[in-house]
């Protein structure tokens, strides 16, 4: 009876504790789609990539991140130093139009605890970026601009065997792309991360990504 009692209770703290966290998350995913709380947009979940719903209160609002994907020549001894394929959803508001916010996250010159927070988690403008393309994407009849480059990278990755103690200087680069779209006073940027080598491939399901991406009409 004691046990049963002590299962029974853990059970109702379990269905609490889920609650709760399905309370405080960003959003929720139904049938592949994700809707965020507060925010007017949904995205589908693309099949081959891991969800991570954040918490409501974080300006990220949802990771995606490749299950399976390519590990380059020099980290095949030392995979976890690989970037593996990441999207990221940010939310925030601003007075910037899609195309000032943009020249700002550019702009070495422009400072703000806002741009140190995205540079903190988006490690591809967080150095000397290099533009390959930018180019404009409506979605939703909603204006926005999309940015692609690469950026330099410098790693000490440790030699496998005997020679642990020692390490090798690899230099190569991130390669990525980013979407911001203004819907009011929210600036919504998705924004892919990878290695560059495999930047063409990744950037195309990125595509197919950011054409998942709709905004929901207020009655």
């Amino acid at each position: 009876m004691k046990k049963l009692l002590l299962i029974t209770m853990a059970a109702v703290l379990l269905f609490g504790s889920t609650q709760a966290a399905k309370k405080d998350a960003a959003g929720k995913i139904e049938n592949g789609v994700y809707t965020d709380a507060n925010y007017n947009f949904s995205l589908v979940i693309p099949e081959g990539w891991d969800s991570n719903i954040k918490k409501d209160k974080s300006p990220i609002r949802l990771t995606l991140i490749k299950k399976q994907y390519e590990v380059p020549v020099q980290f095949q001894h030392a995979p976890n130093y690989t970037t593996v394929p990441r999207v990221m959803v940010y939310v925030d508001t601003t007075s910037l139009t899609a195309d000032q916010f943009a020249d700002s996250l550019l702009s070495d010159k422009y400072k703000s605890k806002q741009k140190n927070n995205i540079l903190n988690d988006y490690k591809l403008l967080f150095g000397e970026f290099q533009l390959k393309k930018r180019s404009k994407m409506t979605v939703d009849s909603l204006d926005g601009v999309r940015i692609s480059g690469q950026t330099r990278y410098t790693l000490e990755v440790a030699r496998a065997g005997s020679e642990s103690d020692k390490a090798d200087v690899v230099t190569d680069f991130w390669g990525g792309s980013f979407l911001l779209i203004k819907d009011g006073s929210n600036i919504i940027m998705v924004m892919m991360i990878c290695e560059w080598r495999y930047f063409e491939n990744i950037d195309q399901e990125f595509t197919g990504i950011l054409n998942g991406l709709k905004f929901i009409k207020q009655p």
